[in-house]
């Protein structure tokens, strides 16, 4: 069995010098990719990276900090129901980046209208928490949902026992590889409550990452949860197709 990356944003520019060529890589490794809408636009290029990949499949949502973006949000809802993506995605909260009130009420609100859509769809959500973790637990567990990916999890130990109980995933991103904090959640889990994830471009030691990372991250998990790297990724990529190939 190879992993997958459950969340990258290979969409974004940081890979348009050698886009091709890193996806081509990830593809003779893992099983698939997954590359997570942020906007409207990021959406359609994720679509268009789905349909020339076999590797590749779309999430397609609107990110809780693209709040310049939350105009579009009845045309995504829009674009969800027409192009079908195997989940609802990135949607959340973020108290990290906002800290303005009434932005994050608004934040809050299309939040939910993601999450209504979700549940009339029947879709999994992949989720953004950051500074908000137990927010994002406590309205999730409102919504009858086929799936949950709390995507770079990062709250305390306790937090994702809860949400994992509740039928939550938890994402460990490669900060797991630098990350005394992922490290402990990890500690705290089975491996049967994860999915690996790159977060892609991004985290990964100040260097650009890219989805083939994550096999660095299942030898780390193997590590600290004293077991083989191929029981890690079997766990993973069986939680990853539970959620994205229904």
């Amino acid at each position: 069995m190879k992993a997958v990356d459950s969340h990258c944003h290979l969409d974004f520019e940081q890979f348009d010098e050698d886009r091709e060529e890193i996806i081509k890589d990830a593809e003779k490794q893992l099983e698939f990719i997954v590359v997570a809408g942020s906007n409207l636009e990021h959406n359609k290029a994720a679509l268009e990276l789905e349909r020339n990949y076999k590797s590749v499949k779309a999430n397609l949502g609107l990110h809780p900090t693209y709040t310049e973006s939350f105009n579009q949000l009845e045309r995504i809802k829009t674009q969800i129901r027409e192009e079908d993506p195997v989940a609802v995605g990135e949607i959340g909260l973020d108290h990290h980046h906002v800290e303005d009130e009434e932005i994050r009420e608004r934040q809050e609100e299309v939040f939910r209208e993601m999450l209504e859509l979700a549940e009339e769809l029947e879709k999994p959500v992949v989720v953004h928490s950051r500074d908000a973790e137990a927010r994002c637990v406590e309205i999730l567990d409102s919504y009858d949902l086929p799936g949950v990916f709390l995507h770079c999890f990062n709250g305390e130990p306790k937090l994702a026992k809860e949400a994992v109980e509740k039928g939550m995933k938890i994402g460990v991103t490669t900060q797991i590889l630098y990350s005394n904090r992922v490290q402990n959640i990890v500690d705290s889990l089975n491996s049967e409550d994860l999915l690996l994830e790159t977060d892609s471009p991004f985290l990964y030691r100040g260097e650009r990452n890219q989805p083939v990372n994550v096999l660095e991250s299942a030898e780390k998990i193997a590590e600290i949860k004293e077991t083989d790297e191929e029981t890690v990724i079997e766990d993973t990529t069986s939680n990853s197709r539970a959620i994205f190939l229904r």
